[in-house]
């Protein structure tokens, strides 16, 4: 399957033209999967990455490129870009866990994280975030005014009884990674964020 260029040909157009976003999902990973090597699927990711209208194409070939080609420095920049500027927040959300889990070590990724926890319209993004500079940067004094401002601030209000409030989240890293720096006020938010 891997040498054949009908095949390649096909899932790039189940990819780009498929009425059914499960399947275009499913063609890029098994683009992906079987030719990663091919000099042209990189190109596609790309242009799918930042250009596609549908948002799960768009998470996907993210994925994608997060996960085989992080040592090309489009992907990169694809990555900071999306994660700022998509119209989306599934994207924005999932491009925020990639280019937290890839490019750790990069000084733009925290930067990215801490304006994303803050600014960004979205909880699903903000918790996130959050999430994701507790898990790769942490015991960090600079982030404890960040989880304090979510935990005390935080404008969440629960629409589904499955979301999780992001005043939570920042609450429990707080206590974890600063335990001595927990203000006695804590005790209402902790009772706020389980609202």
């Amino acid at each position: 399957m891997k040498d054949n260029r009908d095949t390649l040909d096909c899932l790039k157009d189940r990819a780009i033209s498929d009425n059914d976003q499960d399947v275009r999902y499913a063609a890029i990973e098994t683009l992906v999967s079987n030719f990663k090597d091919d000099p042209d699927t990189r190109l596609f990711l790309k242009d799918l990455a930042t250009t596609d209208d549908e948002k799960y194409v768009r998470r996907a070939a993210i994925e994608a490129l997060a996960s085989n080609f992080k040592d090309d420095p489009d992907t990169r920049s694809i990555l900071k870009d999306r994660a700022t500027t998509d119209n989306d927040w599934y994207v924005r959300r999932a491009t925020i866990e990639a280019l937290a889990s890839n490019f750790k070590d990069d000084p733009d990724t925290c930067s990215i994280l801490k304006d994303r926890a803050t600014a960004d319209n979205q909880s699903y993004v903000r918790r996130t975030a959050i999430q994701a500079l507790a898990k790769h940067f942490k015991y960090q004094p600079e982030l404890f005014d960040i989880y304090y401002n979510c935990a005390v601030n935080e404008p969440f209000e629960r629409e589904e009884e499955y979301e999780t409030n992001p005043r939570r989240v920042a609450l429990g890293i707080i206590i974890k990674q600063f335990p001595s720096s927990a203000p006695p006020d804590f005790t209402t938010v902790a009772r706020q964020s389980r609202e």
